[in-house]
């Protein structure tokens, strides 16, 4: 796609002048607010770019065609964080190699051995509560986890900075796929129906996590074998087994649209 307008070049050479000059930065960060609508939904977490920051990124990401070199200047949030923390896409599990959701308890229930996660007692007894509860479904697992989000920011010496945001625990809902997807189906084709199924989601329990992909990955990007489905208990808690049954009417009709596409192919 072609720039709405054309570069200007006479003007790009002094780009490098510009970020050197600290006022020049500050006058175009005041312009580029100034014409920005007064909002009131900045918070305590909202970014502030410094002068210097502000001004390198818009003209990098000018330079580049980086969107998201310049979102996070202002935002503090890539052009992916701002998807995945609007709830639109769903998130990778351990995505880059990073650990996410982290998986608190075993097959029994238990809580595991030499965990770097800090478990409240109330918490611990809320999910055995329900997990006593724990349905009878092929191929699942309700398990107690620590889920998280990620924002991408610049620190003062330009460097990306990835924050968490959105730490919570919670429980965890996986949906095993079958074991011969990925031989007849394509990541794709599930990230799509995936997707489908977590506007649902989001339309019924406002900000439940939605993963997908392989658990035991290295935050490579490989063939999807699971879904989860996360209920913080900040959220959900007060009802949290109308939550449960709501979220796995969703997560299996998604595992069910998935098997029946595998069933096309064969």
């Amino acid at each position: 796609m072609s720039s709405i307008f054309p570069r200007e070049q006479r003007v790009e050479q002094l780009f490098d002048r510009i970020l050197s000059d600290p006022n020049a930065c500050r006058r175009l960060k005041e312009t580029f607010y100034e014409s920005c609508p007064e909002t009131d939904l900045m918070d305590a977490d909202s970014v502030e770019a410094s002068d210097k920051i502000f001004a390198h990124a818009l003209i990098h990401a000018y330079q580049n065609q980086d969107l998201s070199a310049f979102l996070m200047a202002i935002c503090g949030n890539s052009m992916f964080d701002l998807l995945r923390n609007s709830f639109l896409i769903p998130l990778r599990f351990n995505d880059k190699g990073v650990e996410n959701p982290v998986i608190l308890t075993d097959e029994t229930g238990a809580l595991r051995d030499n965990l770097s996660i800090s478990v409240p007692e109330k918490k611990y007894k809320a999910f055995c509560d329900l997990y006593r509860e724990n349905p009878e479904i092929r191929d699942f697992q309700m398990c107690l986890a620590y889920g998280f989000r990620e924002r991408h920011r610049y620190d003062d010496t330009l460097q990306v900075q990835t924050d968490k945001i959105g730490e919570h625990l919670g429980i965890l809902l996986l949906y095993q796929l079958p074991k011969d997807i990925e031989n007849h189906t394509t990541d794709a084709e599930i990230y799509a129906t995936v997707w489908n199924y977590m506007m649902q989601l989001e339309e019924t329990l406002p900000r439940a996590f939605l993963y997908y992909g392989k658990l035991e990955a290295t935050g490579e990007e490989t063939n999807s074998d699971r879904i989860g489905i996360f209920l913080p208990f900040h959220h959900f808690e007060s009802r949290m087994k109308k939550h449960i049954e709501i979220a796995n009417g969703i997560g299996l009709a998604c595992r069910g649209k998935i098997v029946d596409m595998l069933r096309e192919k064969k």
